[in-house]
């Protein structure tokens, strides 16, 4: 039933003036209120008082001549007078209200477009997560610059030694949390030999790990083997020591390994540092150690990238660069550490 059949069918009951006043706020606030819940176009579209142009006065239907005789009987009947203006309030009404929706709805429609763009950019870069350009020159810089250090099999060049730990430092700070302490032990060392090595190539001396060592032994600063700190001879060699306990760990990443990276690393800890450490880095260095992440993510955080976009083929790339890594210290290690116990520096002494 219209609603124009339904007011109709009561009007004559509600005749008083308060009581049209209430059928005109009832009308006002049904109108409102279907408006409020249908936001969409295609549901206003439902709404004939709502379409774009217009409402009931201008919304063409088969009733359209019955209801202009009605209006004409509105001026000698009031109550289809009030009627009238309801009609007519509805039309207005419903146009403006389609027209602020029409309005709000262009820029709900574009938020959610830019929204959507957003989602579908995101979406998009974690299926081509793996498929990025990666690159591992920061490993590759470590690599090559160790393969320049031992000259003639024999022989320690000290200024490709300090730059290759250099670039290896910025490695091992890559390594995260549990490798901080290293990192910061590594680095205080490197300082310490660098001050004696910057001063000597300015003189074009101490080209060579044997001929600086001897230097620095003539200068009276080491009672023997018990070498001075600060000095070259003891930063180099706690940095040997360092990359003895590197190698091990690093070979725990290897697939031939059964050790977790964690249990290699305070197996190699046990091996090479704690014999020399004192009670409190015997507390400190285990602690940090412990949180060494898995294989995988350690894998990528060498290849410089986040665990998610570490695949099959870029492990076995990053595996292949470290296994060389390690191929390179082992004959340059072993070289270093004759060299200190032949010329009975190598300081045993607990730190």
């Amino acid at each position: 039933m219209r609603p124009a059949n339904v007011i109709n069918t009561f009007i004559p009951e509600l005749g008083s003036k308060a009581s049209r006043r209430r059928i005109l706020r009832f009308a006002i606030l049904a109108c409102v209120t279907l408006a409020g819940k249908n936001l969409t176009e295609a549901r206003i579209s439902l709404m004939p008082f709502l379409l774009r142009g217009g409402g009931y006065l201008s919304y063409t239907s088969p009733v359209h001549e019955h209801k202009q005789r009605k209006r004409k009987d509105a001026s000698k009947n009031p109550i289809l007078h009030h009627l009238d203006h309801i009609h007519h309030s509805m039309d207005i009404m419903g146009h403006r209200i389609q027209t602020e929706t029409a309005k709000h709805w262009t820029g709900i429609q574009s938020h959610l477009d830019k929204e959507w763009s957003k989602l579908a950019s995101n979406v998009g870069k974690l299926f081509r997560g793996n498929k990025q350009k990666v690159n591992f020159r920061r490993l590759d810089d470590v690599v090559t610059s160790f393969k320049s250090v031992l000259r003639n099999g024999d022989k320690v060049d000290v200024s490709n030694l300090l730059k290759a730990c250099r670039a290896h430092l910025t490695l091992v700070k890559s390594g995260g949390t549990a490798l901080k302490v290293v990192a910061k032990d590594m680095e205080g060392n490197l300082e310490k030999a660098e001050v004696l090595h910057n001063k000597l190539r300015s003189q074009n001396k101490g080209k060579d790990l044997s001929e600086l060592l001897e230097i620095e032994r003539q200068q009276g600063i080491h009672e023997g083997n018990m070498l001075r700190d600060p000095s070259a001879a003891m930063g180099l060699l706690w940095i040997r020591r360092s990359l003895a306990f590197q190698l091990d760990l690093y070979s725990s990443l290897l697939p031939s390994s059964t050790k977790t990276p964690i249990e290699a690393a305070l197996e190699a800890y046990d091996k090479h540092l704690s014999p020399f450490h004192g009670w409190m880095l015997q507390k400190i260095f285990p602690l940090s150690l412990s949180q060494m992440p898995d294989r995988q993510v350690f894998i990528a955080k060498f290849g410089g990238m986040e665990r998610i976009h570490l695949n099959e083929q870029y492990e076995r790339e990053i595996v292949e660069k470290l296994r060389d890594l390690i191929k390179v210290w082992e004959p340059l290690i072993g070289v270093w550490k004759e060299e200190f116990e032949r010329m009975d520096m190598e300081d045993v002494r607990r730190a």
